[in-house]
């Protein structure tokens, strides 16, 4: 029971809790700006009405209340009928079919969500390129590093054994030189001795 009372303001049941508050707010308002134009001429107080009109300040019955409260007043200040705006109605209270020319265009213009998907996917797209080329840097950076790493540990592995060999296949030739030359000697001096011993 208290909730019903909750949804209650200025003599309208609302919906929801939330359209209450807001109705409560707009008595709030409505009684700022007649405070604040009490004593103004009508000029003033069409001005005020129409940035009220142009802000959307009123959304409720309550609020609509006070507009046409005001519009009364600028009547009986000798404002023109003809200047004074109506007070627009941005809702459809019948629920009926209405076609679409007699929809009014506010709710006939709708914003589409094609546009909100192919942004979304155009933005997926660029990030996943820009991953995939970030990854292929990767590649190429992990390619042609000195260091082994998993993707070319093989090749350093088999280019560090082809040095080692390199290198010992050099230190045998110099060791074979070395023992040439040596031998030789030796086998000279052996010649040698033995044609002096035998002559």
């Amino acid at each position: 029971m208290a909730e019903k009372d909750n949804l209650l303001v200025n003599g309208y049941r609302f919906g929801s809790f939330k359209d209450a508050q807001i109705a409560e707010e707009e008595i709030k308002k409505a009684r700022y700006f007649e405070n604040r134009l009490t004593g103004k001429s009508g000029r003033n107080r069409l001005a005020v009405y129409d940035q009220l009109l142009d802000k959307k300040v009123f959304q409720t019955p309550v609020g609509w209340e006070y507009l046409k409260y005001m519009q009364d007043e600028l009547e009986g200040l000798g404002i023109p009928e003809e200047e004074i705006r109506p007070i627009p109605m941005y809702m459809t209270f019948a629920h009926e079919e209405v076609t679409e020319e007699e929809r009014p265009v506010r709710q006939r213009i709708r914003p589409s969500r094609k546009n909100k998907t192919e942004s979304k996917y155009r933005i997926s797209l660029l990030v996943n390129v820009f991953l995939a080329i970030l990854v292929i840097a990767m590649f190429v950076i992990t390619l042609k590093s000195d260091n082994p790493n998993i993707l070319n540990y093989k090749q350093a592995v088999l280019n560090q054994y082809a040095t080692w060999d390199q290198e010992l296949n050099e230190r045998e030739k110099i060791v074979r030189e070395k023992e040439k030359m040596l031998q030789i000697e030796s086998e000279e001096k052996i010649n040698g001795t033995t044609e002096n011993t035998g002559g």
